[in-house]
């Protein structure tokens, strides 16, 4: 869809997410639990990468990092984009959002007992194998959590769009 909007002048508003792909020596991913309050009533699973939006201005490496500080109390090196996934902008069942882009980096392999400190929306962590994903991720997060797995395996980095069918 073109429009008459200057882009360079007058860009659309996106979000960018900047998303760690954490594993455990058992290849298990690590996904954090968000208060409910914070799902602002949408229908959705709890259960997401660690990490969030960058800030303006903010390098998406850096807002990786300076998120997944924040809400988990680490520190991590993000590595090699695994995957993109971009979110039109679209009312889906189960979530609320508006259109963003995110970025999947592979951040190494954590013990599964290391320490966090909770703060922000998370209350919790898990460690999810790959067969356990589509039951407790929203499809769109078993996607792109598949898709970034692939890529660790040697595929290619993936490039996803929208919810999948």
């Amino acid at each position: 869809m073109q429009t008459e909007r200057d882009h360079f002048t007058d860009p659309p508003p996106r979000r960018l997410g900047a998303l760690g792909i954490i594993r455990n020596p058992a290849g298990a991913v690590l996904m954090t639990e968000k208060a409910k309050a914070d799902l602002r009533g949408e229908e959705r699973t709890p259960w997401f990468h660690p990490g969030g939006c960058v800030e303006e201005n903010e390098a998406i490496r850096d807002g990786l990092v300076r998120n997944v500080r924040t809400k988990l109390g680490i520190n991590l090196q993000p590595g090699r984009l695994l995957g993109v996934h971009h979110m039109p902008d679209e009312q889906h069942e189960t979530h609320l959002s508006k259109e963003g882009v995110n970025f999947l980096f592979d951040c190494g392999v954590l013990d599964v007992d290391a320490p966090f400190m909770f703060g922000g929306s998370i209350k919790g962590v898990r460690w999810m194998l790959p067969d356990e994903l589509e039951e407790h991720l929203t499809p769109f997060t078993a996607a792109r959590t598949h898709a970034a797995l692939r890529a660790l395996a040697g595929g290619d980095v993936e490039v996803l769009t929208g919810h999948p069918v």
